[in-house]
């Protein structure tokens, strides 16, 4: 099983980073998703959250700014027409100073599913309509930025 480690990037202005993704095979799908990825060999889970941001977003997250694992959780989705599982985890990333952007290098099986990315205040996720992974992020922000730890039982992504 795949471990994705995540990032909630929070900067200076308690806004949150997130992604825009789209599943290219899958038309009409869009949600708002936390940046991090897979753990590659050789890499511990703050350098693997602080690389994948940085490829995602072009935002520079110093691993120093990176807080303890708050949240854990395995989940099954579809993704290009092939079922995963994966266990995802998340820790917070405070930035001290305004966020040092470099470029965006996306994988080829990113290119067409990251859209973009925005920062959210709290409000914002709270309020969307639209849906987040993981499923509970609006539930869950106000309790990690407060430096509560979150496990969460297994989700399927895919029942609504």
């Amino acid at each position: 099983m795949r471990t994705s480690s995540k990032l909630v990037v929070v900067d200076q202005q308690e806004r949150v980073l997130l992604l825009d993704c789209t599943d290219p095979r899958a038309p009409g799908t869009r949600w708002a998703e936390l940046p991090g990825g897979g753990i590659e060999a050789g890499e511990d889970a703050v350098q693997a959250a602080v690389r994948e941001v940085l490829e995602e977003t072009g935002v520079v997250v110093p691993a120093t700014a990176v807080g303890p694992l708050l949240w854990t959780q395995t989940a099954a989705f579809t993704w290009r027409r092939e079922r995963h599982v994966a266990r995802h985890e998340a820790r917070v990333a405070r930035l001290d100073t305004a966020p040092v952007l470099q470029d965006v290098v996306l994988t080829d099986a990113e290119q067409g599913t990251i859209l973009g990315q925005r920062w959210w205040t709290l409000q914002e996720v709270a309020g969307a309509a639209g849906r987040f992974f993981p499923r509970n992020l609006p539930a869950l922000l106000p309790r990690l930025l407060a430096g509560e730890r979150v496990d969460e039982p297994y989700d399927d992504w895919d029942e609504i």
